[in-house]
């Protein structure tokens, strides 16, 4: 008879909990997880890092047009621009295309802070590349006007938050399954890829 008083409780907590996590994971995509993970701290960094890196290039484009900044100091800038974004975006592609294909989000569900690791060693690699074409480009032709540095500094914390964001799917199972190509498309992709350089005024 007491365990049946004790369950009850215990039933009420848990659908509190239940609650609250719905509560914490706001978004528009149809599923509780994918909104988690799209509200982690690990994708609001990621959005923060991508708009320091897209304003950056708006301030740029202010200053080219009162500067003389020739033609081709113009080009470099973008090209690099575009080289570094591209490069981020891939990241995004990869969690993609990793969560969809069926070997590769058994690695995510069962071993996210594995999975985080390999996310880890791209977000490096795309910064490196950052730091080598667009972070130097805008500061040697901007004299040190802009630095693309704001940009860098958020990198880390990104890296940091990555392996809570990935451990949401090994919650999600079942959910996870029901991903597909439009459904990412529509709310890990659209919305927190780089824009390119002519999407940017």
């Amino acid at each position: 008879m007491k365990i049946r008083y004790l369950y009850i409780p215990l039933l009420l907590l848990c659908t509190v909990i239940v609650r609250g996590q719905e509560v914490e994971c706001p978004g528009k995509s149809p599923f509780w997880g994918l909104n988690c993970f799209l509200s982690s701290d690990f994708m609001i960094k990621f959005e923060a890092a991508r708009n320091k890196a897209e304003q950056s290039v708006k301030d740029f484009k202010k200053m080219s047009a009162t500067e003389e900044y020739s033609e081709e100091d113009v080009e470099r800038v973008m090209d690099a621009y575009n080289k570094s974004a591209n490069r981020f975006n891939e990241v995004l592609y990869k969690i993609k295309d990793d969560i969809l294909d069926k070997k590769k989000r058994k690695i995510i569900t069962q071993s996210p802070t594995d999975y985080a690791s390999i996310i880890e060693a791209e977000l490096d690699k795309a910064k490196s590349v950052y730091a080598n074409t667009y972070q130097k480009a805008v500061t040697e032709v901007t004299g040190g006007k802009i630095t693309g540095m704001p940009f860098i500094l958020l990198l880390p914390e990104i890296i940091k938050y990555g392996k809570l964001a990935f451990e949401i799917f090994n919650r999600i199972k079942a959910e996870i399954k029901k991903y597909n190509e439009n459904l990412m498309e529509e709310y890990l992709i659209t919305p927190n890829r780089f824009h390119s350089w002519d999407e940017l005024s």
